[in-house]
């Protein structure tokens, strides 16, 4: 693999990784709880999860490729089309629209628990597999040494986890900002003794009606 695919490769996944995803939230949420010295136990934990992740795909990957060489096109294809619909996927989702709730509770404290949920949480999505796997055949040469390409993913890999666990844990506000929907005011003018009973106004004897 030349210097060019790596960045390449590598700036593939650090862009993927920017965007909304469950680690990445886990990240912002214990950097806005926590503050930025959480880094030292969700950055680590964040590339362990990814780059473990990453390990078995990537083997899978060039297992596939060595053993039906003639699918590499066509896995190619159905990677890119994975990739532009989780593009499209990840910017709905809903702790990125209206933020997590006010009452919600780091799910972990103890940094040996952390990395745990941290891996099980990657592993419980099928989503970082097939990313992972979506990225990795796009650059994978069969004109080179799998031995070689595979150790230059690998490392790519550890490089943009790290990249994007950074982004996520010193900007925490931009992924778990709450944006709230503005209530519109009732258009009922206000007059003394004016009562509002399921959002509509009532003004006159409603208390002998609700008696």
């Amino acid at each position: 693999m030349t210097i060019e695919t790596w960045l390449a490769f590598a700036a593939t996944t650090v862009a993927i990784l920017l965007m909304p995803h469950p680690i990445a939230s886990l990240t912002a949420a214990f950097s806005a709880s926590w503050g930025r010295t959480s880094a030292f136990v969700t950055i680590p934990a964040f590339v362990l999860s990814f780059v473990l992740g990453g390990v078995l795909v990537v083997a899978g990957v060039f297992l596939i490729t060595f053993l039906w060489p003639a699918a590499i096109g066509a896995l190619s294809w159905i990677g890119l089309s994975y990739l532009m619909l989780h593009v499209l996927y990840a910017y709905q989702d809903p702790r990125l629209r209206y933020g997590t709730a006010d009452n919600d509770n780091l799910p972990e404290t103890r940094p040996m628990r952390i990395f745990g949920y941290f891996v099980l949480t990657t592993f419980r999505s099928t989503r970082y597999f097939a990313l992972t796997a979506a990225i990795a055949v796009q650059f994978f040469d069969p004109a080179r040494a799998p031995q070689e390409q595979y150790i230059n993913m690998i490392s790519a890999l550890a490089a943009s986890a790290m990249i994007g666990a950074l982004a996520h844990a010193t900007l925490p506000a931009s992924f778990t900002r709450k944006r709230r929907v503005s209530k519109a005011r009732s258009k009922a003018p206000y007059k003394p003794g004016t009562r509002f009973i399921a959002r509509r106004a009532v003004t006159a004897g409603y208390r002998r009606i609700a008696a």
